[in-house]
């Protein structure tokens, strides 16, 4: 027979420590603090800076309404980035808890049936819908993946992001991948007003003019009295930006791939989750509605934060009935 563990005992929580609380604010806010930080830095040098000292102020006026454009489209759909937003008012949880209501009130009457010792009876409940999170004590879809950062089960996870301070589920991915785009596309642009700028005040890019655009050596000189401190400035506002659009772009290349073939990022390297089903949608169609939901090209031109996303049987039954002990 041997000694049986018990399948989970509480243990005491270590008080948190300011360090503790420091640790976690920086997690939450820290990515986001530097989002706005490049935001506001390369649209003020590229616009108010840059652009007046190479281009007619005609041209630059214009340049008011993409630059509105481009920060709208970063900084509008960041409340539905929020950890907190699927989890209540998303059209996946409304069907979390519309398939989970009832066994959680079945299993909150304190009826000593289910935990008895009855292990069968319990991993045919869990083989059937779910799966048991201990962290949230409550049954979770099976495609669902506890974060220990944000504290819930995220449906159909992607990764942790910590740009956004959160996690990238089926509820906000939608907006993490149009962030990408409009992030590459307005990094893009602020990087050649500066390089522009640089091009024509600093130095000549060709042939090795462009040396004294990387950041570090920018500050080399500066340090050593060859540049003044603008200079050094507007370098590393440059870097900041050439370093953040190569970034938003590989990020947004991954995740329309990941999308294209009916996974994500985390699902996709697990070889279990991928030996189970062959992928979320028939078609490139629907995959792109699950993730944008309906009209999805318009997701791309401005928040449509009213087009939910769209769950065919066949997907809605990978999600919460894939009957996979590997899973």
């Amino acid at each position: 027979r041997g000694f049986r563990f018990p399948k989970h005992v509480p243990v005491p929580a270590r008080p948190k420590t300011r360090l503790d609380l420091v640790g976690e604010f920086f997690l939450a806010w820290g990515g986001v603090g530097y989002v706005l930080f490049i935001v506001g830095l390369v649209t003020y040098i590229a616009r108010f800076v840059a652009c007046p000292a190479v281009f007619e102020e005609g041209y630059c006026s214009d340049l008011n309404l993409l630059a509105i454009f481009l920060v709208s489209q970063v900084i509008l759909p960041s409340n539905e980035n929020k950890v907190e937003h699927w989890q209540r008012h998303s059209v996946v949880a409304s069907l979390c808890r519309s398939m989970y209501g009832g066994e959680e009130e079945k299993g909150g009457g304190g009826e000593g049936e289910g935990r008895g010792g009855e292990d069968d009876d319990e991993e045919e409940e869990e083989e059937d819908g779910g799966k048991f999170c201990v962290e949230c004590n409550r049954y979770s879809p099976i495609r669902s993946h506890h974060c220990p950062l944000c504290k819930y089960c995220v449906l159909r996870k992607d990764h942790h992001c910590y740009i956004t301070g959160g996690c990238v589920g089926l509820g906000n991915q939608r907006y993490f991948i149009v962030f990408l785009f409009w992030a590459t596309v307005g990094t893009a642009i602020g990087a050649r007003f500066i390089f522009l700028y640089m091009d024509a005040v600093v130095a000549p890019w060709y042939p090795f003019g462009w040396v004294q655009y990387i950041a570090p050596v920018a500050v080399g000189r500066w340090l050593l009295g060859y540049d003044p401190i603008w200079v050094a400035f507007t370098c590393m506002a440059f870097s900041f930006a050439v370093a953040s659009c190569i970034g938003a772009l590989a990020f947004f290349v991954t995740q329309m791939f990941y999308t294209l073939h009916g996974y994500t990022m985390f699902e996709y390297h697990s070889l279990s989750i991928r030996d189970a089903y062959d992928g979320d949608g028939k078609s490139v169609g629907e995959r792109m509605r699950l993730v944008f939901g309906p009209f999805w090209p318009l997701s791309f031109i401005f928040p449509a934060f009213m087009l939910k996303q769209k769950l065919t049987p066949e997907i809605a039954d990978n999600l919460f009935r894939v009957r996979s002990k590997l899973l």
